[in-house]
Protein backbone atom coordinates (compact mmCIF):
# COMPACT_ATOMS: atom_id res chain seq x y z
CA UNK A 1 0.00 0.00 0.00
CA UNK A 2 1.75 3.39 -1.19
CA UNK A 3 1.18 6.83 0.13
CA UNK A 4 -1.48 7.92 -2.44
CA UNK A 5 -3.66 4.57 -1.65
CA UNK A 6 -3.38 5.08 2.41
CA UNK A 7 -4.14 8.65 1.59
CA UNK A 8 -7.51 8.12 -0.71
CA UNK A 9 -8.39 5.43 2.40
CA UNK A 10 -7.98 7.95 5.14
CA UNK A 11 -10.18 10.35 2.78
CA UNK A 12 -13.15 8.13 2.55
CA UNK A 13 -12.29 8.17 -1.21
CA UNK A 14 -11.60 4.07 -1.18
CA UNK A 15 -13.54 2.01 1.64
CA UNK A 16 -12.03 0.23 4.51
CA UNK A 17 -11.43 -3.63 4.54
CA UNK A 18 -12.60 -3.60 8.24
CA UNK A 19 -13.17 -1.90 11.30
CA UNK A 20 -12.78 -2.35 14.95
CA UNK A 21 -15.35 -0.79 16.80
CA UNK A 22 -16.50 -0.38 20.60
CA UNK A 23 -13.43 -0.83 21.77
CA UNK A 24 -11.12 1.35 24.72
CA UNK A 25 -7.95 2.35 22.89
CA UNK A 26 -4.55 2.13 24.42
CA UNK A 27 -2.85 5.54 23.39
CA UNK A 28 1.12 5.20 24.24
CA UNK A 29 1.65 8.61 22.63
CA UNK A 30 -0.15 10.05 24.85
CA UNK A 31 -0.66 8.17 27.82
CA UNK A 32 -4.54 7.68 27.65
CA UNK A 33 -6.89 5.18 26.87
CA UNK A 34 -9.99 6.75 24.89
CA UNK A 35 -12.85 4.99 23.35
CA UNK A 36 -11.79 4.77 19.54
CA UNK A 37 -12.62 3.12 16.50
CA UNK A 38 -10.24 1.81 14.33
CA UNK A 39 -10.41 1.73 10.46
CA UNK A 40 -7.84 -0.80 8.30
CA UNK A 41 -7.14 -0.82 4.49
CA UNK A 42 -4.59 -3.37 3.10
CA UNK A 43 -3.31 -3.52 6.61
CA UNK A 44 -2.97 -0.04 7.53
CA UNK A 45 -4.85 2.17 10.23
CA UNK A 46 -6.33 4.48 8.13
CA UNK A 47 -9.02 5.90 10.43
CA UNK A 48 -9.24 6.47 14.46
CA UNK A 49 -12.32 7.74 16.08
CA UNK A 50 -15.76 8.48 14.27
CA UNK A 51 -14.53 6.18 11.08
CA UNK A 52 -18.30 6.07 9.58
CA UNK A 53 -17.43 7.51 6.68
CA UNK A 54 -14.65 4.65 6.08
CA UNK A 55 -17.16 2.05 6.36
CA UNK A 56 -18.55 0.13 2.68
CA UNK A 57 -20.72 -2.39 2.22
CA UNK A 58 -17.98 -4.83 2.15
CA UNK A 59 -16.39 -3.52 5.44
CA UNK A 60 -16.13 -6.02 7.99
CA UNK A 61 -16.81 -5.07 11.38
CA UNK A 62 -15.53 -6.37 14.40
CA UNK A 63 -17.15 -5.97 17.94
CA UNK A 64 -15.01 -5.14 20.30
CA UNK A 65 -16.97 -3.67 23.18
CA UNK A 66 -15.74 -4.34 26.74
CA UNK A 67 -12.49 -4.75 25.49
CA UNK A 68 -9.23 -3.31 24.78
CA UNK A 69 -7.08 -2.31 22.38
CA UNK A 70 -3.47 -2.40 22.51
CA UNK A 71 -0.37 -2.04 20.05
CA UNK A 72 1.38 -5.46 19.03
CA UNK A 73 4.34 -5.85 21.38
CA UNK A 74 7.88 -5.79 20.29
CA UNK A 75 11.02 -7.39 21.40
CA UNK A 76 13.68 -5.07 20.76
CA UNK A 77 16.53 -7.51 20.10
CA UNK A 78 16.55 -11.51 20.27
CA UNK A 79 18.68 -14.45 18.74
CA UNK A 80 15.60 -16.13 17.05
CA UNK A 81 17.77 -18.92 16.84
CA UNK A 82 17.67 -19.57 20.54
CA UNK A 83 14.36 -20.86 19.75
CA UNK A 84 15.96 -23.47 17.57
CA UNK A 85 13.30 -23.13 15.19
CA UNK A 86 13.05 -21.39 11.96
CA UNK A 87 11.75 -18.13 11.79
CA UNK A 88 8.82 -18.64 10.23
CA UNK A 89 8.09 -21.47 12.64
CA UNK A 90 9.22 -18.69 15.67
CA UNK A 91 6.71 -16.18 14.02
CA UNK A 92 3.59 -18.34 15.17
CA UNK A 93 4.07 -18.76 18.66
CA UNK A 94 5.77 -15.14 18.86
CA UNK A 95 2.01 -13.67 17.27
CA UNK A 96 -0.37 -16.05 19.09
CA UNK A 97 1.35 -14.09 22.01
CA UNK A 98 1.33 -10.71 20.88
CA UNK A 99 4.60 -10.30 19.88
CA UNK A 100 4.00 -8.68 16.33
CA UNK A 101 7.55 -7.31 15.97
CA UNK A 102 10.94 -8.12 16.81
CA UNK A 103 14.38 -6.90 16.31
CA UNK A 104 16.40 -9.87 15.19
CA UNK A 105 19.68 -10.38 15.50
CA UNK A 106 21.02 -13.64 13.11
CA UNK A 107 24.51 -13.49 13.99
CA UNK A 108 24.11 -17.26 14.98
CA UNK A 109 23.17 -18.06 11.31
CA UNK A 110 25.47 -15.35 10.42
CA UNK A 111 28.39 -17.44 12.07
CA UNK A 112 27.67 -20.20 10.23
CA UNK A 113 26.16 -19.53 6.36
CA UNK A 114 27.95 -15.94 6.85
CA UNK A 115 26.28 -12.73 4.71
CA UNK A 116 24.30 -15.29 2.78
CA UNK A 117 22.61 -16.69 5.72
CA UNK A 118 21.78 -12.94 6.73
CA UNK A 119 20.02 -12.72 2.89
CA UNK A 120 18.29 -15.13 3.47
CA UNK A 121 16.47 -14.29 6.57
CA UNK A 122 16.23 -11.07 5.19
CA UNK A 123 14.22 -12.90 2.56
CA UNK A 124 12.20 -15.11 4.52
CA UNK A 125 11.44 -12.23 6.74
CA UNK A 126 9.53 -10.52 3.79
CA UNK A 127 6.87 -13.24 3.63
CA UNK A 128 5.96 -12.98 7.45
CA UNK A 129 3.41 -11.19 8.99
CA UNK A 130 5.51 -10.74 11.73
CA UNK A 131 7.50 -7.36 11.04
CA UNK A 132 11.16 -8.90 11.82
CA UNK A 133 13.55 -6.12 11.71
CA UNK A 134 17.35 -7.06 11.23
CA UNK A 135 20.06 -5.59 13.14
CA UNK A 136 22.88 -6.67 10.60
CA UNK A 137 25.46 -9.08 12.61
CA UNK A 138 28.61 -6.81 13.55
CA UNK A 139 30.84 -9.67 14.65
CA UNK A 140 31.23 -12.69 12.90
CA UNK A 141 33.25 -14.32 14.32
CA UNK A 142 33.06 -12.55 17.79
CA UNK A 143 36.79 -12.59 18.31
CA UNK A 144 39.95 -14.00 16.47
CA UNK A 145 40.08 -16.92 19.35
CA UNK A 146 37.68 -19.22 17.69
CA UNK A 147 37.09 -20.83 14.49
CA UNK A 148 33.47 -20.08 12.90
CA UNK A 149 32.17 -21.13 9.57
CA UNK A 150 32.03 -17.58 8.09
CA UNK A 151 32.82 -14.06 8.63
CA UNK A 152 31.60 -11.20 8.05
CA UNK A 153 33.44 -7.95 6.73
CA UNK A 154 33.10 -4.04 6.19
CA UNK A 155 32.14 -4.59 2.57
CA UNK A 156 29.42 -7.47 3.70
CA UNK A 157 27.99 -4.86 6.67
CA UNK A 158 27.45 -1.81 3.66
CA UNK A 159 25.45 -4.51 1.42
CA UNK A 160 23.57 -5.44 3.47
CA UNK A 161 22.58 -2.10 5.32
CA UNK A 162 21.12 -1.23 2.32
CA UNK A 163 18.12 -3.74 2.71
CA UNK A 164 14.84 -1.85 4.02
CA UNK A 165 14.32 -4.61 6.93
CA UNK A 166 17.50 -3.60 8.46
CA UNK A 167 17.62 -1.05 11.58
CA UNK A 168 20.71 -0.94 12.89
CA UNK A 169 24.07 -2.36 13.27
CA UNK A 170 24.15 -5.71 15.73
CA UNK A 171 25.83 -5.74 19.23
CA UNK A 172 29.16 -5.03 19.02
CA UNK A 173 30.75 -7.88 20.89
CA UNK A 174 34.25 -6.81 20.43
CA UNK A 175 34.31 -4.13 23.11
CA UNK A 176 38.08 -4.37 22.77
CA UNK A 177 38.48 -3.82 19.07
CA UNK A 178 36.30 -0.77 19.80
CA UNK A 179 37.87 0.48 22.56
CA UNK A 180 41.65 0.20 20.83
CA UNK A 181 40.36 1.99 17.66
CA UNK A 182 40.16 -1.43 15.24
CA UNK A 183 39.95 -0.16 11.65
CA UNK A 184 37.59 -2.85 10.69
CA UNK A 185 35.51 -2.72 13.43
CA UNK A 186 34.85 1.24 13.74
CA UNK A 187 34.59 0.87 9.74
CA UNK A 188 31.16 -0.81 10.45
CA UNK A 189 30.15 1.72 12.82
CA UNK A 190 30.73 4.45 10.62
CA UNK A 191 28.82 2.45 7.95
CA UNK A 192 25.44 2.40 10.14
CA UNK A 193 26.13 5.49 11.28
CA UNK A 194 26.58 6.89 7.77
CA UNK A 195 22.87 5.99 7.27
CA UNK A 196 21.47 6.91 10.23
CA UNK A 197 21.11 3.20 11.98
CA UNK A 198 21.46 2.58 15.18
CA UNK A 199 24.42 0.33 16.98
CA UNK A 200 23.46 -1.93 19.60
CA UNK A 201 25.98 -2.82 22.33
CA UNK A 202 27.02 -5.88 24.32
CA UNK A 203 29.32 -4.59 27.40
CA UNK A 204 29.11 -6.10 30.44
CA UNK A 205 31.04 -4.88 33.14
CA UNK A 206 32.26 -2.25 31.68
CA UNK A 207 32.57 1.17 32.93
CA UNK A 208 34.82 4.51 33.46
CA UNK A 209 37.12 5.09 30.22
CA UNK A 210 36.17 2.18 28.84
CA UNK A 211 33.00 2.53 28.43
CA UNK A 212 33.53 6.48 27.77
CA UNK A 213 35.35 5.26 24.61
CA UNK A 214 32.92 2.40 23.88
CA UNK A 215 30.14 5.06 23.81
CA UNK A 216 31.88 7.34 21.92
CA UNK A 217 32.43 5.16 18.91
CA UNK A 218 28.29 5.85 18.37
CA UNK A 219 27.20 2.43 20.26
CA UNK A 220 23.77 3.11 21.85
CA UNK A 221 22.24 0.54 23.99
CA UNK A 222 23.57 -2.06 26.12
CA UNK A 223 21.52 -5.67 27.44
CA UNK A 224 24.29 -6.93 29.45
CA UNK A 225 24.91 -5.18 32.46
CA UNK A 226 25.28 -7.47 35.51
CA UNK A 227 24.20 -5.03 38.56
CA UNK A 228 21.86 -2.74 39.18
CA UNK A 229 24.26 0.27 39.58
CA UNK A 230 26.43 -0.68 36.21
CA UNK A 231 22.52 -0.14 34.29
CA UNK A 232 21.97 3.28 35.97
CA UNK A 233 24.98 4.32 35.54
CA UNK A 234 25.19 3.92 31.71
CA UNK A 235 21.65 5.08 31.40
CA UNK A 236 23.04 8.56 33.21
CA UNK A 237 25.45 8.50 30.47
CA UNK A 238 22.75 8.40 27.83
CA UNK A 239 22.56 4.84 26.65
CA UNK A 240 19.11 3.30 26.16
CA UNK A 241 18.59 0.26 28.81
CA UNK A 242 17.64 -3.26 27.47
CA UNK A 243 16.07 -4.75 30.23
CA UNK A 244 16.44 -8.28 29.45
CA UNK A 245 13.99 -11.00 30.27
CA UNK A 246 15.07 -14.41 28.66
CA UNK A 247 15.53 -18.14 29.08
CA UNK A 248 18.93 -18.35 29.92
CA UNK A 249 19.87 -14.69 31.68
CA UNK A 250 16.86 -12.22 33.13
CA UNK A 251 17.73 -8.92 35.01
CA UNK A 252 13.87 -7.69 34.87
CA UNK A 253 13.17 -8.39 38.53
CA UNK A 254 16.55 -7.51 39.72
CA UNK A 255 16.49 -4.03 37.59
CA UNK A 256 12.88 -3.06 37.30
CA UNK A 257 11.93 -2.55 41.21
CA UNK A 258 14.64 -0.67 41.72
CA UNK A 259 14.45 1.89 38.50
CA UNK A 260 10.72 2.67 40.00
CA UNK A 261 12.05 3.21 43.40
CA UNK A 262 14.48 5.06 42.20
CA UNK A 263 12.31 7.53 40.38
CA UNK A 264 13.98 7.13 37.40
CA UNK A 265 13.17 7.67 33.94
CA UNK A 266 11.86 5.06 31.60
CA UNK A 267 11.52 6.96 28.23
CA UNK A 268 15.39 5.35 27.10
CA UNK A 269 14.39 1.76 28.63
CA UNK A 270 12.77 -1.06 26.80
CA UNK A 271 12.38 -4.96 27.09
CA UNK A 272 14.19 -7.33 25.25
CA UNK A 273 14.70 -11.73 25.44
CA UNK A 274 17.66 -12.15 23.54
CA UNK A 275 17.70 -16.08 23.45
CA UNK A 276 14.52 -17.58 23.76
CA UNK A 277 13.54 -21.34 24.09
CA UNK A 278 10.95 -23.41 22.60
CA UNK A 279 9.37 -24.18 25.79
CA UNK A 280 9.33 -20.44 27.07
CA UNK A 281 8.01 -18.79 23.76
CA UNK A 282 5.15 -21.83 23.82
CA UNK A 283 4.17 -20.89 27.14
CA UNK A 284 4.46 -17.01 26.52
CA UNK A 285 6.49 -14.33 25.38
CA UNK A 286 6.19 -10.23 25.22
CA UNK A 287 3.05 -10.43 26.90
CA UNK A 288 4.83 -12.84 29.98
CA UNK A 289 6.98 -9.75 30.60
CA UNK A 290 4.30 -7.01 30.29
CA UNK A 291 2.34 -8.72 32.99
CA UNK A 292 5.48 -9.38 35.21
CA UNK A 293 6.78 -5.47 34.77
CA UNK A 294 2.96 -4.71 35.77
CA UNK A 295 3.18 -7.20 39.09
CA UNK A 296 6.77 -5.71 39.67
CA UNK A 297 5.07 -1.97 40.18
CA UNK A 298 4.45 -0.34 36.10
CA UNK A 299 1.37 1.03 35.19
CA UNK A 300 -0.32 -1.20 32.45
CA UNK A 301 0.55 2.17 30.47
CA UNK A 302 3.88 2.21 31.28
CA UNK A 303 4.32 -1.42 30.90
CA UNK A 304 2.82 -1.58 27.29
CA UNK A 305 5.05 1.55 26.51
CA UNK A 306 8.08 -0.12 27.34
CA UNK A 307 7.08 -2.76 24.90
CA UNK A 308 6.09 -0.81 21.83
CA UNK A 309 6.76 2.51 21.31
CA UNK A 310 9.81 2.60 23.57
CA UNK A 311 11.71 -0.03 21.23
CA UNK A 312 10.21 1.28 17.66
CA UNK A 313 11.50 5.15 18.61
CA UNK A 314 14.80 3.77 19.21
CA UNK A 315 15.09 1.70 16.41
CA UNK A 316 13.43 4.76 14.12
CA UNK A 317 10.38 2.63 12.88
CA UNK A 318 7.72 3.87 14.89
CA UNK A 319 6.21 5.51 11.91
CA UNK A 320 5.81 1.59 11.42
CA UNK A 321 4.73 0.23 14.39
CA UNK A 322 5.02 0.66 18.21
CA UNK A 323 1.70 2.27 18.04
CA UNK A 324 -1.54 2.45 17.19
CA UNK A 325 -1.66 5.49 15.21
CA UNK A 326 -2.56 7.04 11.87
CA UNK A 327 -0.90 5.64 9.09
CA UNK A 328 0.65 2.56 11.22
CA UNK A 329 0.49 -0.88 10.24
CA UNK A 330 -2.59 -2.56 12.19
CA UNK A 331 -1.08 -4.82 14.56
CA UNK A 332 -3.67 -5.26 16.86
CA UNK A 333 -3.82 -7.01 19.98
CA UNK A 334 -7.91 -6.78 21.66
CA UNK A 335 -7.24 -7.43 25.70
CA UNK A 336 -10.19 -8.67 27.39
CA UNK A 337 -8.41 -7.17 30.28
CA UNK A 338 -5.70 -5.17 30.73
CA UNK A 339 -4.77 -5.50 34.36
CA UNK A 340 -4.38 -9.02 33.93
CA UNK A 341 -2.88 -8.88 30.05
CA UNK A 342 -5.32 -11.28 28.99
CA UNK A 343 -5.18 -11.66 25.21
CA UNK A 344 -8.93 -12.44 23.32
CA UNK A 345 -7.06 -12.46 19.58
CA UNK A 346 -4.35 -10.77 17.79
CA UNK A 347 -3.71 -9.27 14.77
CA UNK A 348 -1.17 -8.19 12.59
CA UNK A 349 -1.26 -5.79 9.79
CA UNK A 350 -5.48 -6.16 10.51
CA UNK A 351 -5.64 -10.25 9.81
CA UNK A 352 -6.00 -12.48 12.56
CA UNK A 353 -2.94 -14.21 13.07
CA UNK A 354 -4.20 -17.85 13.08
CA UNK A 355 -4.60 -17.53 9.70
CA UNK A 356 -0.48 -17.61 9.00
CA UNK A 357 0.56 -20.82 7.94
CA UNK A 358 4.37 -21.25 7.85
CA UNK A 359 5.59 -22.38 4.32
CA UNK A 360 9.09 -20.91 3.37
CA UNK A 361 11.03 -23.35 1.20
CA UNK A 362 15.15 -23.37 2.09
CA UNK A 363 17.94 -24.10 -0.05
CA UNK A 364 19.90 -27.30 0.28
CA UNK A 365 22.80 -25.58 1.44
CA UNK A 366 21.85 -24.78 4.63
CA UNK A 367 21.03 -28.26 5.82
CA UNK A 368 25.06 -29.71 4.93
CA UNK A 369 27.08 -27.54 7.57
CA UNK A 370 28.72 -29.82 10.00
CA UNK A 371 32.22 -31.05 8.95
CA UNK A 372 34.11 -32.83 10.76
CA UNK A 373 36.17 -36.02 11.39
CA UNK A 374 34.97 -38.88 13.58
CA UNK A 375 36.84 -38.17 17.39
CA UNK A 376 37.56 -40.89 19.80
CA UNK A 377 38.23 -40.63 23.49
CA UNK A 378 41.58 -39.79 23.11
CA UNK A 379 41.37 -36.91 21.25
CA UNK A 380 39.10 -35.49 23.83
CA UNK A 381 41.51 -35.76 27.12
CA UNK A 382 44.07 -33.65 28.63
CA UNK A 383 47.63 -34.97 29.05
CA UNK A 384 50.41 -34.34 31.86
CA UNK A 385 53.06 -36.02 33.64
CA UNK A 386 52.18 -39.51 35.13
CA UNK A 387 50.50 -40.07 38.22
CA UNK A 388 51.05 -36.74 39.18
CA UNK A 389 48.36 -34.12 40.85
CA UNK A 390 47.95 -30.77 39.08
CA UNK A 391 46.07 -27.47 39.37
CA UNK A 392 43.59 -26.91 36.65
CA UNK A 393 41.43 -23.84 35.34
CA UNK A 394 37.63 -24.60 35.50
CA UNK A 395 34.95 -22.68 34.38
CA UNK A 396 32.26 -22.76 36.79
CA UNK A 397 28.81 -22.44 35.33
CA UNK A 398 25.98 -20.15 37.40
CA UNK A 399 22.19 -21.15 37.35
CA UNK A 400 20.30 -18.43 35.00
CA UNK A 401 23.10 -16.55 34.07
CA UNK A 402 25.45 -16.48 31.26
CA UNK A 403 28.27 -15.33 32.86
CA UNK A 404 30.96 -17.94 34.15
CA UNK A 405 33.01 -17.51 37.27
CA UNK A 406 36.73 -18.47 37.18
CA UNK A 407 37.87 -21.52 39.63
CA UNK A 408 40.62 -23.53 40.23
CA UNK A 409 40.67 -27.06 41.43
CA UNK A 410 43.31 -30.24 42.11
CA UNK A 411 43.19 -33.32 39.55
CA UNK A 412 45.21 -36.35 39.59
CA UNK A 413 46.50 -37.74 36.09
CA UNK A 414 46.55 -41.78 35.61
CA UNK A 415 49.42 -44.13 34.47
CA UNK A 416 49.00 -42.41 31.05
CA UNK A 417 49.11 -38.97 31.97
CA UNK A 418 45.46 -38.41 31.53
CA UNK A 419 43.77 -35.77 33.69
CA UNK A 420 40.79 -37.41 34.98
CA UNK A 421 37.49 -35.57 35.68
CA UNK A 422 36.39 -35.70 39.88
CA UNK A 423 32.62 -36.75 39.34
CA UNK A 424 32.45 -36.47 42.84
CA UNK A 425 33.73 -32.63 43.37
CA UNK A 426 31.42 -32.11 39.92
CA UNK A 427 34.67 -31.41 38.21
CA UNK A 428 33.63 -32.81 34.65
CA UNK A 429 36.07 -32.52 31.05
CA UNK A 430 34.69 -30.16 28.69
CA UNK A 431 35.68 -29.93 24.98
CA UNK A 432 34.55 -27.78 21.99
CA UNK A 433 35.08 -29.39 18.39
CA UNK A 434 35.54 -27.31 15.27
CA UNK A 435 32.89 -28.66 13.05
CA UNK A 436 33.19 -26.15 10.49
CA UNK A 437 35.99 -28.25 8.33
CA UNK A 438 38.54 -25.35 8.82
CA UNK A 439 41.12 -26.77 10.93
CA UNK A 440 39.70 -29.85 13.09
CA UNK A 441 40.70 -28.20 16.31
CA UNK A 442 39.45 -29.40 19.76
CA UNK A 443 39.52 -27.48 22.80
CA UNK A 444 39.52 -29.14 26.04
CA UNK A 445 39.26 -28.20 29.65
CA UNK A 446 37.25 -28.72 33.03
CA UNK A 447 33.67 -27.26 34.06
CA UNK A 448 31.82 -27.40 37.37
CA UNK A 449 28.21 -26.97 38.25
CA UNK A 450 26.52 -29.17 35.39
CA UNK A 451 25.95 -31.62 38.36
CA UNK A 452 25.89 -34.92 35.84
CA UNK A 453 27.12 -37.97 37.46
CA UNK A 454 27.42 -40.26 34.95
CA UNK A 455 27.60 -39.68 30.73
CA UNK A 456 27.55 -37.04 28.65
CA UNK A 457 26.02 -33.98 26.97
CA UNK A 458 26.44 -32.71 23.66
CA UNK A 459 25.45 -30.13 21.11
CA UNK A 460 26.21 -28.01 17.98
CA UNK A 461 25.23 -24.76 19.18
CA UNK A 462 27.54 -23.13 20.58
CA UNK A 463 27.64 -19.35 20.60
CA UNK A 464 28.82 -17.87 18.67
CA UNK A 465 30.90 -19.79 16.09
CA UNK A 466 28.36 -23.18 16.98
CA UNK A 467 31.13 -25.61 17.58
CA UNK A 468 30.35 -28.66 18.56
CA UNK A 469 30.39 -28.32 22.87
CA UNK A 470 30.25 -31.91 24.81
CA UNK A 471 30.44 -32.08 28.76
CA UNK A 472 30.64 -35.31 30.82
CA UNK A 473 32.23 -37.83 33.03
CA UNK A 474 33.64 -39.96 30.44
CA UNK A 475 35.36 -39.40 27.31
CA UNK A 476 33.97 -42.58 25.61
CA UNK A 477 30.81 -41.58 26.43
CA UNK A 478 31.54 -37.67 25.32
CA UNK A 479 33.06 -39.16 21.55
CA UNK A 480 29.61 -40.88 20.86
CA UNK A 481 27.94 -38.09 21.97
CA UNK A 482 29.99 -35.61 19.27
CA UNK A 483 29.70 -38.31 17.09
CA UNK A 484 26.20 -38.98 16.75
CA UNK A 485 25.37 -35.03 16.48
CA UNK A 486 27.89 -35.60 13.37
CA UNK A 487 25.28 -38.50 12.22
CA UNK A 488 22.52 -35.99 12.64
CA UNK A 489 24.29 -33.12 10.90
CA UNK A 490 23.49 -31.23 13.74
CA UNK A 491 21.75 -31.02 17.20
CA UNK A 492 21.54 -32.28 20.32
CA UNK A 493 22.49 -35.28 22.48
CA UNK A 494 22.43 -37.32 25.65
CA UNK A 495 24.58 -40.44 26.35
CA UNK A 496 24.41 -42.48 29.80
CA UNK A 497 26.14 -45.43 30.44
CA UNK A 498 26.93 -45.79 26.79
CA UNK A 499 24.04 -45.56 25.04
CA UNK A 500 22.21 -42.71 23.42
CA UNK A 501 19.31 -42.21 25.48
CA UNK A 502 18.14 -38.59 23.63
CA UNK A 503 18.69 -36.49 20.57
CA UNK A 504 17.09 -33.89 18.95
CA UNK A 505 18.27 -33.63 15.07
CA UNK A 506 19.14 -29.47 14.21
CA UNK A 507 19.64 -30.02 10.44
CA UNK A 508 19.41 -26.17 9.43
CA UNK A 509 23.01 -24.89 10.01
CA UNK A 510 23.43 -27.25 12.57
CA UNK A 511 21.42 -24.66 15.17
CA UNK A 512 17.46 -24.94 14.16
CA UNK A 513 14.87 -27.30 13.05
CA UNK A 514 11.99 -27.12 10.50
CA UNK A 515 9.48 -28.43 12.48
CA UNK A 516 7.10 -26.59 14.44
CA UNK A 517 7.91 -25.51 18.10
CA UNK A 518 5.37 -27.58 19.85
CA UNK A 519 7.50 -30.62 18.34
CA UNK A 520 10.37 -28.81 19.04
CA UNK A 521 9.58 -28.66 22.35
CA UNK A 522 8.05 -32.40 22.93
CA UNK A 523 11.68 -33.65 21.37
CA UNK A 524 13.25 -30.86 23.90
CA UNK A 525 11.04 -32.32 27.33
CA UNK A 526 12.47 -35.53 26.61
CA UNK A 527 16.30 -34.09 26.38
CA UNK A 528 15.65 -32.15 30.02
CA UNK A 529 14.33 -35.44 31.40
CA UNK A 530 17.19 -37.47 30.04
CA UNK A 531 19.43 -34.90 30.72
CA UNK A 532 17.93 -34.64 34.67
CA UNK A 533 18.39 -37.82 35.11
CA UNK A 534 22.25 -37.95 34.62
CA UNK A 535 21.90 -35.63 37.44
CA UNK A 536 22.12 -32.53 35.77
CA UNK A 537 20.49 -29.58 37.80
CA UNK A 538 20.60 -26.37 35.79
CA UNK A 539 17.37 -25.09 35.30
CA UNK A 540 17.99 -24.15 31.39
CA UNK A 541 21.35 -26.77 30.80
CA UNK A 542 21.22 -26.81 27.19
CA UNK A 543 21.12 -22.74 26.82
CA UNK A 544 23.88 -22.69 29.71
CA UNK A 545 25.79 -25.26 28.09
CA UNK A 546 25.59 -23.13 24.80
CA UNK A 547 27.20 -20.31 26.18
CA UNK A 548 30.57 -21.84 27.69
CA UNK A 549 32.00 -21.65 24.29
CA UNK A 550 31.22 -17.59 24.22
CA UNK A 551 34.60 -15.85 24.43
CA UNK A 552 33.01 -11.71 24.81
CA UNK A 553 31.53 -12.75 28.19
CA UNK A 554 33.03 -13.21 31.76
CA UNK A 555 35.49 -14.71 32.53
CA UNK A 556 36.49 -17.67 31.23
CA UNK A 557 35.42 -19.51 28.25
CA UNK A 558 36.36 -22.68 26.12
CA UNK A 559 36.74 -22.38 22.35
CA UNK A 560 38.62 -24.85 19.77
CA UNK A 561 41.46 -22.94 20.13
CA UNK A 562 41.76 -23.51 23.76
CA UNK A 563 40.64 -22.35 27.42
CA UNK A 564 39.97 -18.27 27.04
CA UNK A 565 40.81 -15.84 29.87
CA UNK A 566 37.62 -13.07 28.53
CA UNK A 567 39.26 -10.70 31.45
CA UNK A 568 42.74 -10.90 29.98
CA UNK A 569 41.28 -11.35 26.35
CA UNK A 570 43.93 -14.33 25.49
CA UNK A 571 44.28 -18.26 25.78
CA UNK A 572 45.68 -19.47 28.70
CA UNK A 573 46.55 -23.19 29.71
CA UNK A 574 43.60 -25.13 31.45
CA UNK A 575 47.03 -26.31 33.46
CA UNK A 576 47.29 -23.93 36.36
CA UNK A 577 51.05 -23.27 35.89
CA UNK A 578 51.10 -21.65 39.18
CA UNK A 579 49.28 -24.64 41.10
CA UNK A 580 51.18 -27.24 39.14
Amino acid sequence: MDIRDRVFAATGKVKADTIFFGGLLINVNTKEMLYRDIAVKDGYIVGIGDVSSLKGHDTEMIDVTGRYLCPGLMDGHVHFESSMVTLSQFAVPALAHGTTSVVIDPHEIANVLGKAGIELVLEEASTLPLNAFVAVSSCVPATSFETAGASINVDDIASLIANENVVGLGEMMDYPGVIFCDDAKLSMIQAALKERLVVDGHCPALSREQLFGYMCAGISTDHESIEYEEALEKLRLGMKLMIREGSAAKSLDKFLPRLIEDGVSLENVFFVTDDKHPSDLLKGYMDVIVRRAMELGLSPMDAISLCTLNAAKHYRVDHIVGSLSMGRKADIIVLADIEEFIIDSVYASGRPVESFVPSYEYPDTVFNTVEFDQVTASDLQIRSNADKDHGVWVIKVVPDLIVTEKDTFVLHSDMDGILMPDVENDVLSVVVIERHGRNGNIGASFIKGMGIKNGAVGQSIGHDSHNIVVTGTDHSDMALCANTIRSMNGGICVVNNGKVVEKLELPFAGILSTLPAAEVEKKLNDLHKAVKETGCTLPAPFITHSFIALPVIPSLRLTDMGLFDVEKFSLISPIDEIMD
